[in-house]
């Protein structure tokens, strides 16, 4: 009886040790710093990035000091859109120009590909290199500054009206400070005549 659990509990396990592991989620408000490898004097470069609240998006991915075979992309090369994340990897960038790809195989950890290339004044192409990095969650605070809300087609009302306020203020002020300056002048005129 027990040589036949045991067979049952092999027969369990065995299958779930064959099935292939799934990539690890990548963090979300997750910030990303890495170096840049596969150029002979490794590390010959960094990478930063970010990856969306949702986790659905890689944000801002930026190379710096990437050597070429002509030239050195010196930073910041920052890719011009954000990647979207499907089923853990994003990429593939823009071909022959800004070409990144990665993925995330642990958590905190993700890794991929970058080449550049620029045709301007000659051809400069980095060759495709390998390229990890680490990340951790760095959430928004909360409280700090707010955007101000958008109240266009509205305003224009509003800020002829209280242009109008502000000079209705000045006249009066002005007249108010003429007449208190005028009431002064003439208790002076009084204040002499008595005293002579």
């Amino acid at each position: 009886m027990r040589i036949l659990g045991l067979g049952v509990a092999v027969a369990a396990v065995v299958p779930l040790l064959s099935m292939s592991h799934a990539s690890a989620q990548p963090v979300a408000w997750g910030y990303y710093d890495g170096e840049i490898t596969g150029c002979g004097e490794s590390p010959c470069g960094t990478v930063h990035f970010r990856v969306s609240g949702d986790a659905s998006q890689v944000q801002g991915f930026t190379a710096y000091d990437v050597p070429g075979d002509v030239c050195e992309f010196t930073g910041p090369q920052v890719f011009p859109y954000d990647l979207d994340i499907v089923e853990n990897s994003f990429g593939p960038g823009i071909q022959d120009m800004y070409e990144v790809s990665g993925s995330f195989p642990s958590e905190g950890n993700a890794q991929g590909t970058l080449r550049l290339v620029v045709y301007k004044p000659e051809t400069c192409d980095s060759g495709t290199l390998g390229w990890t990095a680490t990340g951790a969650a760095h959430p928004p605070a909360v409280g700090g500054i707010a955007e101000l809300p958008d109240v266009s087609g509205s305003s224009a009302p509003n800020h002829l009206a209280l242009a109008g306020l502000a000079a209705a203020a000045l006249i009066a002020l002005t007249a108010g400070g003429w007449y208190a300056r005028r009431r002064f002048s003439q208790g002076l005129i009084r204040l002499r005549r008595r005293l002579r």
